[in-house]
């Protein structure tokens, strides 16, 4: 039943496109590729939207970065030479701890209060009764 039922799809088909005159096919073809353009176009938009997030997030492991200690291992006319310089990398270097201390601070809260809310959720866990299992 199913093969009669396609055969008569296909001839109704055969008949249709020998009907139809070509520059309507061609038309038709036209806007079938225009429309495929936007759906893939749509589709790329989706992706790109999606991936976007992820792509441009910084990663949770490196919030708080250490910074690097200046040289001082160099040969005493190098040290002498350039003394104000290196004063000026240790005075930026003093600056970026405390503003790496700050960031520790702030993830350390951060850390507890996720904690907290986790053993929130964990103590309601526990507090709900469990379900009753029939065993055969």
């Amino acid at each position: 039943m199913e093969r009669r039922c396609e055969v008569q799809v296909l001839r109704r088909d055969q008949q249709t496109l020998t009907i139809t005159p070509i520059k309507a096919a061609l038309s038709w073809l036209r806007n079938a590729l225009a429309v495929r353009t936007h759906v893939q176009f749509f589709a790329a938009v989706l992706v790109v939207v999606g991936l976007a997030p992820a792509a441009f997030a910084q990663p949770q492991v490196i919030r708080c970065l250490l910074p690097e200690v200046p040289v001082t291992d160099l040969p005493a006319a190098v040290l002498a030479e350039y003394r104000a310089e290196i004063a000026a990398e240790f005075e930026a270097y003093f600056v970026a701890v405390s503003t790496h201390i700050a960031c520790l601070d702030a993830e350390r809260d951060r850390t507890l209060a996720a904690a907290r809310i986790a053993t929130e959720a964990y103590s309601t866990f526990l507090n709900t009764p469990s379900a009753q299992k029939d065993f055969p």
